[in-house]
């Protein structure tokens, strides 16, 4: 994994550690997901990881990470001969790299200082506007975009593409260590360019529904979207802290 070639990383570059047996988990994995059958390997181990991360950061601090889970869950079931199962192999991926960026641009809003020193050292990026204007508005454009991913019906394929793009274009001018950060997400988005929506996002686009009718249901759940996880973020900061 890329981590492995930085050193002293869990899952991301944000996740650091002094422990010496995370780069031979990280080597096994590396290896494992060259193989079909050693996928549920490579699976454990990310989950492994995930669990050290956790005791090392707390689980609140790990929700950003919850794509890892869905990630390692796909490859657990793409291993497992499980019918069952089989069908909530991509939605469990789908889910839990939007979850991820979702919980991230609530946190945006709820600490916003925790971005000033990269605003202070891109500047650029805020063309101009104060930092916490911009702060919330990349907030809301990152929970706006990751939401339409979720209900998007036939439209995910190109969505998918142009996150993708947006990410990789920040990965080129941030340098090797911002890559291997989001290269994660890069590959399940790529997984959703390929496969392209799940069946239950028909749902949100059913065009046996009027025009106005779908609009407005989902504006809706747009808005029960955010006060939900507006409200779990804030609450389950209370219980924890």
């Amino acid at each position: 994994m890329g981590v492995g070639l930085v050193g002293g990383i869990i899952l991301t570059p944000e996740l650091t550690t002094d422990s010496c047996y995370v780069l031979y988990v990280q080597l096994i994995i590396a290896i494992s997901v060259l193989f079909k059958r050693s996928l549920l390997v490579a699976g454990f181990g990310i989950l492994f990881l995930y669990a050290d991360a956790v005791y090392s950061y707390g689980i609140f601090h790990m929700l950003d990470y919850v794509s890892f889970v869905g990630l390692a869950i796909y490859l657990i079931l793409s291993t497992l001969k499980l019918t069952r199962l089989e069908d909530y192999r991509l939605p469990i991926l789908y889910l839990g790299l939007i979850f991820s960026f979702l919980w991230s641009a609530i946190e945006k809003i709820a600490y916003p200082q925790w971005f000033y020193s990269f605003l202070d050292k891109y500047e650029f990026l805020t063309l101009g506007f104060s930092n916490d204007f911009f702060i919330a508005s990349a907030a809301f454009v990152e929970f706006t975009l990751f939401f339409l991913l979720l209900i998007t019906s036939n439209g995910v394929i190109l969505l998918a593409f142009l996150i993708n793009l947006l990410i990789i274009s920040g990965n080129i001018y941030f340098g090797k260590i911002d890559a291997i950060g989001h290269f994660p997400a890069n590959f399940i988005l790529i997984i959703m360019l390929i496969r392209g929506p799940l069946a239950v996002q028909g749902y949100f686009f059913d065009h046996s529904c009027k025009s106005y009718t779908k609009a407005f249901n989902n504006a809706l759940v747009y808005v029960i979207s955010l006060a939900v996880l507006f409200v779990t973020y804030y609450s389950l900061h209370w219980l924890l802290y």
